[in-house]
Formats: C-alpha cells, sequence, structure tokens
C-alpha cells in the first residue's frame, strides 16, 4: 500500500511516444519494495496511446502525478519540469523503455542515507530486447573516484539507474544541456559531491530499433566533446584545450579510428600523463583505484605507441621504452597477453 507520508522519493521521468513498453515501466516502479514515493511523468506531448495509458494509471494509483506539455519541449526541458514539481528529498530517474528492478530504489535510499557525502548513485545494468529478454549485462565501475575518473573520457553511469539527492541537483541549476543533459548533469555533481554505482543490478535497460537512444545526432556528439573538453580543462585548470585535441582523445578511449598524426599522438601522449599526474594529486586515492587508473592509462598510453609505430618509428621506441619504466608491470603483463 502506498505510504500516507511525506515522499522520500519522486521518481521523474519524462516520455514522448512511449506507448511501446510505457506500461512495463510504469509497474516496475509501482512495484517497488519501498513505497513512499510519488511518481511525476511528463508527458511532452506524445501523439501515440501514451495519454490514454497514462490516464489509466492515474486513477489507478494517488502516487503518480502526470504532466502533459502543450507542444513537444524534448527531454531536458521535460525533465527539468519534472525536477521543478517534485517534493521528495531524492530524485529517481526513469526511461519509458525501461524496467526497475523490485529492490531498486530501497537499496539505493539505504546507500545515501548511509554515505551523506555521495551526492547521486546508479547501479549496474542488465541490457534487454524489445521482448524483455536479457541479451547482456553492464557492469560499470562503482568506486566515486574510479568514476571520477571516468567522467574525463566518458561515463559509466546508466541514465535510468541513477538516483540523485534533490538539494544537490537544484544548486547545480537541473539539467541544463540540450543534448547528452546526463553526462553533463553527471559532471557538475561530480565537482561538488561524490558519485557511484552500486556493484550489482537494479535496473534494465531496453534497447531496441524503435527507442529514440540509438539515433544519436551529430549534436549529441558534438555535446559529448564539449562536455569532455569542460572535464578535462577543469582538472587541468587550463582552457588551451581545443575540441580538436578533445576529439582525437575520444578516439583514443575508443581505440578507433587510428590517428594519422605523429605529432598529434606525441601531444595526447603528453596531456594524458599530465591528467594522471593531477589526478593523483588532487585525490587521496584507494590502492585498488590507483591500480585501476593506472591500468586505464597505461592501456591508453599503449594504445597511442602501437599508433606511433606506423607512423614514427624513433618516437615509438622511445614511447614504449617510457611505458618500461613507468609501469613496469603492466607492460610485463601486457606482453604475456600478446602471446
Amino acid at each position: 500500500m502506498p505510504s500516507k507520508n511525506p515522499p522520500l522519493i519522486s521518481a521523474i521521468l519524462p516520455v514522448y511516444n512511449g506507448e511501446e513498453h510505457l506500461a512495463e515501466c510504469i509497474n516496475s516502479i509501482l512495484h517497488q519494495t519501498l513505497t513512499n514515493f510519488e511518481f511525476i511523468i511528463v508527458d511532452d506531448a506524445s501523439t501515440d496511446s501514451t495519454p490514454q495509458i497514462l490516464e489509466k494509471y492515474l486513477k489507478q494509483d494517488e502516487r503518480i502525478k502526470v504532466i502533459t506539455n502543450p507542444v513537444n519541449q524534448k527531454q531536458t526541458i521535460s525533465a527539468n519540469t519534472a525536477c521543478n514539481n517534485a517534493v521528495g528529498k531524492y530524485l529517481a530517474r526513469m526511461d519509458a523503455d525501461d524496467v526497475a528492478l523490485p529492490m531498486r530504489f530501497e537499496k539505493q535510499l539505504e546507500f545515501l542515507e548511509t554515505n551523506q557525502n555521495v551526492g547521486m548513485v546508479g547501479s549496474w545494468t542488465d541490457t534487454i530486447s524489445e521482448t524483455g529478454r536479457i541479451v547482456g549485462q553492464w557492469k560499470t565501475a562503482s568506486e566515486p573516484d574510479m568514476l571520477n575518473w571516468n567522467l574525463l573520457f566518458g561515463t559509466s553511469f546508466a541514465h535510468s539507474s541513477i538516483m540523485m539527492r534533490s538539494d544537490l541537483v537544484k544548486k547545480i541549476g537541473y539539467y541544463q544541456s540540450p543534448e547528452a543533459e546526463d553526462y553533463d548533469l553527471w559532471s557538475r555533481i561530480s565537482r561538488i559531491a561524490k558519485v557511484a554505482n552500486l556493484p550489482e543490478v537494479l535496473q534494465q535497460k531496453r534497447v531496441w530499433a524503435g527507442q529514440l537512444a540509438l539515433k544519436v545526432p551529430i549534436e549529441t556528439r558534438d555535446c559529448v566533446l564539449l562536455i569532455m573538453q569542460k572535464n578535462i580543462n577543469h582538472l587541468l585548470n587550463d582552457s588551451n584545450l581545443d575540441l580538436d585535441m578533445i576529439r582525437n582523445i575520444r578516439k583514443v578511449s575508443d581505440k578507433t579510428p587510428i590517428i594519422q598524426d605523429s605529432q598529434v599522438i606525441s601531444d595526447i601522449n603528453n596531456i594524458l600523463l599530465q591528467l594522471y599526474a593531477k589526478y593523483l594529486f588532487k585525490y587521496d586515492l584507494t590502492k585498488i583505484v590507483k591500480k585501476k587508473v593506472a591500468r586505464d592509462v597505461f592501456q591508453k598510453l599503449h594504445t597511442l605507441a602501437d599508433w606511433q609505430f606506423l607512423l614514427n618509428l624513433p618516437k615509438a621506441l622511445l614511447e614504449k621504452l617510457y611505458l618500461t619504466f613507468r609501469f613496469p608491470k603492466l607492460f610485463l603483463s601486457s606482453l604475456v597477453r600478446r602471446k
């Protein structure tokens, strides 16, 4: 039964033409083991049967609140509309294609109540097909300091798995970026609070041909690069890294395509070493996280050295030699794996 107390959690769901999986999504929230929540759904002027589905659930459960945009406002504005109408201490994000497992709210709430220095927590996720069949699993990093490192180059969070402190989200100005709004929000939160993932599957992320997330426009990719640029420049206290350099750093993280400029490879090598030194200086890392960050830096530098071999053999040999002295154990391990 719904709780009579003021809601601790405000689940927020912006939806546009989500009729395919909306009912399953809503049911997964209504059947959480923790019942003290409100569920704010913003219908972004849907033209399919989404309004009728929402009307049915609105009559069934008093925790549901539906806000309808008269015209389509897109996801960032719709999400902020939900946030501005939320009264819960915590905001739990949902997407209309996805499924929250029953213990999600209970476990995330317990974690945030216990860890007051953490401003946002996500979880591992199952990847499910259109029919709900589990086809994969995403086990992201969980340690806050590892996640901060990962945010320099991309993200390690599933958007619909996130629970955040409402006052913190308000303090930093809610969602702001018109594209890649999730990456931008998490980056800004990470600058004033710790971020974490629970190392267990609490959410199912659906991947299917009809979802908007599969249609990644150029604007979104460019926004990701702009956010990366802000994150990297913020750590280095520098504003000189242009978007072309950020784009090349991204290529190293993706390991494709190969960069065809020897000097650019050397420049990226130096930037990664600067980032590594700054990160070790700024954060009091545990031994485990130090090893994980070192492994990630080594892998990126190793990729660059391999690319350098195709362009400038002397430079490549020097870069490989540096890796043997700077990361001897990791270098030896890489040789063993290649055999």
